[in-house]
C-alpha cells in the first residue's frame, strides 16, 4: 500500500512539474529505505526560468536634407521650415523604441561679425510618418524622446521644425540674427514585430 502511495505521490508530483509552462523542469527521482524500514521517494527538480524570445532592436541614422535654422529680426519669435528624415528603406514591421536628433554645430549670424542679434531656439516639433507630432525642448548637446513615439510605425519620411526667438531689443538691421545647424541627424532606435 505504501509502494503505491509513494507511485501515485510520484505521478501527481511529476505532473504537476511538467505542467508549468513558464518553468523548463528535470526530475531527478530517488528511491531509498528510512530507519525504519520503509521506502522514501525522492523528487529533486532543477527549475530554469524559461526566456521569452527577446526582440532585439537595431538602430538607423538618417541626415537632414537641409539645414536646420531660422532668421528672424530683433524681438520676433517664430518657427523655421521644416526638415526631413527618410527613414523609409526600414522594415514595414519596425516599431519605435526612441527617436534621437543630433543637430550638430550651430552657425550664429552666417559668421557675419557685424550682426547683432541673438536667436535662441527653445522647442523642436518632430512629426512621425502617421501625423503624430511631439514638441521637445531644444538642447543643443542632442535630444532624446521615448514616450511620445514608443511603438509607433518607424518607417517612412520623419519631420521637424525649431521654434525660436531673437531676443536683442534693439532695431535696426544689424540686430537682425540667424541660427542655423547644418548637419544634423535623427536616429531612431526599432525592435522588429
Amino acid at each position: 500500500m505504501k509502494k503505491r502511495l509513494g507511485a501515485m505521490l510520484l505521478a501527481v508530483s511529476m505532473s504537476a512539474a511538467m505542467s508549468v509552462t513558464a518553468f523548463a523542469a528535470e526530475p531527478n527521482v530517488k528511491v531509498s529505505t528510512n530507519v525504519a524500514g520503509e521506502t522514501v521517494y525522492t523528487q529533486t527538480v532543477d527549475v530554469q526560468l524559461s526566456a521569452a524570445p527577446n526582440a532585439s532592436s537595431s538602430s538607423r541614422t538618417v541626415s537632414a536634407g537641409k539645414s536646420l535654422g531660422l532668421a528672424l529680426a530683433p524681438g520676433k519669435s517664430g518657427f523655421s521650415d521644416q526638415v526631413s528624415f527618410r527613414f523609409t528603406s526600414l522594415p514595414l514591421n519596425a516599431k519605435v523604441k526612441s527617436i534621437e536628433i543630433d543637430p550638430g554645430r550651430g552657425i550664429i549670424n552666417n559668421n557675419n561679425r557685424n550682426m547683432l542679434g541673438t536667436v535662441v531656439f527653445s522647442n523642436l516639433n518632430v512629426s512621425s510618418p502617421s501625423g503624430k507630432s511631439a514638441t521637445i525642448a531644444w538642447k543643443p548637446s542632442g535630444m532624446t524622446e521615448r514616450a511620445s513615439f514608443l511603438d509607433q510605425e518607424a518607417r517612412g519620411t520623419w519631420t521637424a521644425q525649431v521654434f525660436g526667438t531673437n531676443i536683442a531689443s534693439s532695431t535696426g538691421d544689424r540686430w537682425f540674427g540667424s541660427l542655423s545647424y547644418k548637419s544634423v541627424e535623427m536616429t531612431i532606435s526599432y525592435v522588429l514585430e
